[in-house]
């Protein structure tokens, strides 16, 4: 009986119109202010910067790896579980991002 190990699909995320994928940061999702590491199973804060991992396509100024700083309580999350490890994402109007971190 042989074994294979099953591959993993990866999810594709493709944001519509004025939208923006942004990855959550990890680090920030991790510790807080104080350097403590936060257990994924508690609440915490909300993250309000990540990464841009894909726009649609009516966005001119956004690009992919711009890094942002979005509104604290916009848009709609997304966990994905990639490599064994849970991932955040935030879809974003392009509206909502505040700033560009340079």
């Amino acid at each position: 009986m042989s074994t294979k190990k099953q591959k993993e699909k990866k999810v594709v995320i493709v944001p519509r119109g004025k939208q923006i994928l942004v990855r959550v940061d990890d680090e920030q999702s991790r510790v807080n202010e104080y350097g403590i590491v936060i257990p994924d199973d508690i609440e915490q804060e909300r993250k309000a910067q990540g990464t841009v991992e894909a726009v649609g396509p009516e966005i001119k100024d956004v690009k992919k790896g711009d890094r942002v700083i979005y509104g604290a309580y916009a848009g709609e999350s997304i966990k994905t579980r990639e490599s064994e490890k849970q991932v955040d994402y935030k879809i974003l109007e392009d509206a909502d991002v505040i700033a560009f971190i340079k």
